[in-house]
């Protein structure tokens, strides 16, 4: 059996904690569980960690402790990835102040993981923008797809096959 290789955005560990949006907070929570239990084998990046770091207090915290839980793999926002978030900016896949979420769909596609999971429908979850994601990594080299999803996708099968 295929364990996905799965990254797990910013907004993923937030949503965790999300009192007032508890459909959103419990898929997220039964996706970390899947985490948790091997099913998932779950990635963050520096830029993940540095954005819990820029929350405030106690939420900063309480998101530390969550990560720490669920230990997933830490990747480095390499240059490779750095080049690559560049170019999903520079084609405007991404909007220019929004740096950080094309970051994220970059070290994805650089560590050749299963899925990105995210709640960012606005810049990241979001169909025809993944497909120019993936149009752009092929330009820059990435061949491996990537598949850009929410948590309650994961948790609930629809749409991922795991070969």
């Amino acid at each position: 059996m295929h364990v996905l290789r799965v990254y797990v955005e910013t907004s993923v560990w937030s949503f965790a904690l999300a009192e007032d949006v508890p459909d959103y907070r419990a898929e997220t929570l039964a996706f970390l569980d899947q985490c948790r239990g091997g099913a998932i084998e779950p990635f963050v990046s520096t830029l993940v960690l540095d954005e819990i770091q820029r929350s405030e207090e106690p939420l900063r915290t309480r998101l530390t402790a969550l990560v720490q839980q669920v230990r997933p793999v830490l990747l480095e926002f390499s240059s490779s990835a750095a080049r690559l978030a560049q170019a999903f900016v520079h084609e405007g896949v991404v909007p220019a102040k929004k740096p950080e979420d094309a970051g994220h769909v970059a070290v994805a596609f650089v560590a050749e993981l299963d899925v990105l999971v995210s709640w960012n429908f606005r810049h990241i979850v979001n169909f025809r923008r993944s497909e120019r994601f993936g149009a752009v990594a092929v330009l820059e080299g990435y061949y491996r797809p990537l598949r850009i999803v929410t948590p309650g996708s994961l948790v609930y099968g629809e749409g991922i096959d795991s070969d």
